[in-house]
């Protein structure tokens, strides 16, 4: 068993389900995203049927899988094609209720996609209630040599992340496999953007699989 999966045993998947996209939408995996799946289940022991690609998000949620991003077939049905775009525009302003991904280690923290089409390189603004903990959890590498992660970007209050106050303009990355946790400001909304790079991104893949672990036991 590999070190990832032993921290995998006890991972629970816990999605705010008053910030979290539709349960009930469905999706037909891509075979990246069907990889995903079965990666997730075989980390987990969970049984998966490897013929079947039609799946709900509330059963991807059963395997773990965290919707991360929108294709470009997405975006066009939303509206979103590859022309100029600015914060000003009102597509901007609706990019939180069109594009809304998950972050389900912290309650009450809005996620989305801006609206812009340079696939495959997605951009993501988070904003974090007062004083939100991040629970610890992990992202599972994609190899030892290029890993992926996570880069966060503050713009507005503030991070504490391994013992260091993060504040606007300041940034860190944390790759894949590697567990991490981190609480926001305690006074004031954080806003922060963020690119992840995990399995299958250059590819369209729009879900990954963390898991919660227990960095006490670190």
């Amino acid at each position: 068993m590999t070190q990832l999966a032993r921290k995998n045993e006890a991972a629970v998947l816990v999605v705010d389900k008053s910030i979290s996209p539709n349960a009930k939408e469905q999706f037909d995996l891509q075979d990246c995203e069907m990889e995903t799946l079965k990666r997730a289940a075989i980390e987990r022991g969970i049984p998966y049927d490897p013929l079947r690609r039609t799946y709900t998000l509330a059963e991807l949620h059963r395997y773990g899988l965290v919707r991360e991003g929108y294709t470009r077939e997405e975006l066009r049905l939303k509206g979103i094609g590859p022309g100029a775009v600015t914060s000003f525009d009102t597509i901007a302003r609706e990019a939180a209720r069109l594009l809304p991904v998950e972050a389900p280690f912290g309650r009450g923290v809005r996620k989305w996609q801006l609206p812009i089409d340079m696939m495959p390189l997605r951009i993501f603004q988070t904003v974090f209630p007062p004083n939100t903990k991040v629970s610890s959890h992990i992202h599972p590498p994609h190899s030892e040599e290029a890993p992926g992660g996570g880069l966060r970007i503050v713009c507005s209050g503030s991070i504490r992340y391994q013992n260091r106050v993060f504040k606007a303009g300041d940034w860190f990355f944390t790759p894949n496999g590697e567990p991490y946790e981190f609480i926001t400001d305690p006074d004031v909304e954080t806003v922060v953007f963020y690119k992840y790079a995990f399995f299958g991104v250059e590819k369209g893949n729009r879900f990954s699989h963390p898991s919660a672990v227990d960095l006490s036991d670190q």
